[in-house]
């Protein structure tokens, strides 16, 4: 009977220790910033109506490291980082993070804000983040549609995803002004 019991117990034991070494779900800090673009086709504004207060450029660099069963993406800055881990059943899984994820939407390509494996995806949107709070420090009401572009390039590091966004801030006027 003790066997049993002894048996029983170290059974569940393991079983509860097996199941806690498990993927679990992660819950990443994120901080997400909206912003309304407007394409030139769209504005439908005299030019006495808005006021372009300047173009601004913001950059974001990402570095992409993988090994054996891990995919790390840091920020160049070391703000955040993600790392993802290869499972039994062939996927990725977040598995650890560090820092915030900042990530930015143009109002037209707002989406999923689901935490990417893809280090163009991270860079893009670390970038767009940027330029929104580039946009309320200087008091804009909005941007037209900017220009994004990311070039690739192998270090030692890792790969090392560079992007860069322009855009043009505006200021719309008051009405009857």
């Amino acid at each position: 009977m003790i066997k049993q019991i002894t048996f029983f117990s170290l059974t569940t034991l393991l079983i509860v220790a097996l199941a806690s070494c498990s993927m679990q779900a992660t819950i990443v800090p994120q901080a997400i910033n909206t912003v309304n673009s407007v394409s030139l086709e769209e504005l439908n504004l005299q030019r006495k109506d808005y006021t372009i207060l300047n173009t601004t450029t913001v950059e974001s660099t990402i570095i992409y490291h993988e090994s054996f069963k891990n995919v790390t993406i840091t920020e160049a800055n070391d703000e955040f980082s993600l790392t993802f881990t290869l499972a039994k059943d062939g996927k990725f899984y977040l598995t650890a993070f560090r820092g915030i994820a900042k990530f930015g939407f143009l109002k037209n390509d707002y989406g999923e804000t689901l935490i990417a494996r893809a280090p163009e995806y991270i860079a893009r949107n670390l970038a767009i983040y940027r330029l929104i709070n580039a946009c309320k420090a200087n008091g804009a009401d909005g941007v037209i549609e900017p220009v994004i572009s990311t070039n690739v390039e192998q270090s030692r590091r890792g790969i090392v995803f560079k992007t860069t966004a322009s855009a043009k801030l505006l200021k719309l006027k008051p009405d009857g002004k």
